[in-house]
């Protein structure tokens, strides 16, 4: 097993997006590679792949820097279904969030799931239940908001039944109440810088979007729950 950080002009990206992403997420949740590259010349988008012997793509990370929050957000981590149980996905998970870490010193470090009751398992996607204790073996927490991944692009629109994950959380970003909170401040940013990049700058102001600001806005700061129970983690659903 070999790491390989993706530039923007590797070929591997194809062979990455149509093995590896395409085969785990419905399309509403995943970027073409036109926009991945577009996203890794920008400088803010990283890519890192486990290779087989082969040097063909089992395994792949990607995510995004927003430098005013300073939030890195794992937009993509997937494993091929014949190397699930592995161990391959939660190497590659320690992998990059400790070279996130070293690299941008984030104040977080963040992830986007399936709530189970919105979304349910398949043998192409995967099984959101297990992929919830997946993250919390990896120290992962669900952030108390009411969460929905902004449309990226006109055609798909807004997915609800999301949960906003931690992965990583700074002692500067410690809420007021202590352990187990995380000031709303930089989720905030996190958030408006998201919203704007993905569904811009002019789109009028809606009620879901009014929430989740919202939430952010408490003085103790947001609370997170654990993942083994996810009868408790915060549930959108579509608007009308």
């Amino acid at each position: 097993m070999r790491f390989a950080d993706l530039t923007g002009a590797d070929p591997l990206w194809d062979d990455v997006h149509r093995e590896v992403l395409t085969p785990s997420f419905p399309p509403a949740e995943l970027a073409s590679p036109a926009d991945l590259r577009a996203e890794v010349a920008d400088g803010r988008t990283t890519g890192t792949a486990v290779l087989d012997a082969r040097k063909r793509p089992v395994a792949a990370a990607i995510g995004r820097w927003y430098p005013a929050a300073r939030v890195q957000l794992l937009t993509y981590l997937a494993v091929l279904d014949s190397q699930r149980g592995t161990g391959v996905g939660g190497q590659l998970l320690a992998h990059v969030v400790h070279d996130w870490i070293v690299r941008y010193r984030p104040c977080a470090i963040l992830a986007e799931v399936e709530h189970p009751k919105a979304h349910a398992g398949s043998a192409a996607h995967g099984d959101p239940t297990a992929r919830l204790r997946f993250y919390a073996r990896h120290g992962g927490a669900a952030l108390d908001l009411p969460y929905f991944q902004p449309a990226l692009s006109a055609e798909t629109g807004r997915l609800y039944g999301l949960v906003l994950l931690s992965l990583h959380v700074d002692p500067e970003l410690t809420g007021l109440d202590g352990a187990g909170t995380v000031s709303g401040a930089a989720l905030r940013e996190f958030l408006r810088s998201y919203l704007d990049e993905t569904e811009g700058r002019k789109c009028p102001p809606d009620e879901d979007t009014a929430a989740l600001l919202a939430a952010t806005d408490r003085p103790g700061g947001v609370p997170t729950f654990a993942l083994d129970d996810p009868a408790r983690l915060p549930l959108t659903t579509p608007p009308g």
